[in-house]
């Protein structure tokens, strides 16, 4: 029995040793483990704080944006704008070539070609009038803008005569009109010739197309 009693006594203290070790590791961790703690809690803040300083950043201007449209409105900006579009665009329609069909476009573009060049006692070998539709890459607003407006050009081609040249050269820029010279060549040999072509806009219902 004395042999067991001292066993016990002496398992006991070499348990209470190693359990009074291992509270002083713990107490000598605590600081550490406070430390630690500390750092991780300040490096989560500075993150919130610069994701909420970035938000606020974004609002901000969202609202800037939204009470400038807000200003432009009110202001009647956007009104004011679409009535100088359609401004322009009338003034533009305005020097499109003007005919009922698309037959009548063409012998008058030809006709009024002829006239200008015979006005110099020079007769035109040919002229022939082509028409293609105008296209739009730029979205659907601009090519419902152009919707029944083609592209007419006239191939000319004449004797060279400069007199002649130079009168249809003039009367192409200071045309009240859309006239544009395309092509411009002169052919050599023993009857030098002139060739041109001349281009302009005409607007066309959809049933004249």
């Amino acid at each position: 029995m004395t042999t067991l009693s001292g066993l016990l006594t002496e398992r006991f203290a070499t348990g209470r040793a190693w359990f009074e070790s291992q509270l002083a590791q713990t107490e000598r961790l605590r600081p550490m483990l406070a430390g630690g703690g500390v750092v991780l809690f300040l490096g989560l803040l500075l993150v919130a704080v610069g994701v909420a300083r970035d938000s606020t950043a974004a609002l901000r201007a969202e609202q800037g944006e939204l009470d400038r449209l807000r200003q432009q409105i009110s202001e009647g900006s956007w009104a004011q704008r679409k009535q100088q579009s359609e401004t322009m665009k009338f003034q533009l329609a305005q020097r499109f070539w003007t005919a009922e069909t698309a037959g009548l476009a063409e012998a008058s573009l030809e006709r009024w070609l002829r006239e200008r060049i015979e006005r110099q006692g020079v007769r035109p070998d040919s002229i022939r009038v082509q028409r293609a539709a105008v296209s739009a890459n730029t979205g659907a607003t601009a090519t419902s803008a152009l919707t029944g407006v083609q592209r007419m050009t006239a191939k000319v081609i004449m004797p060279f005569e400069p007199e002649a040249l130079v009168e249809v050269l003039n009367a192409a820029a200071t045309s009240d009109k859309i006239l544009v010279i395309d092509r411009l060549l002169m052919r050599a040999g023993r009857n030098p010739l002139i060739e041109m072509d001349v281009s302009t806009f005409v607007s066309l219902s959809e049933a004249a197309r």
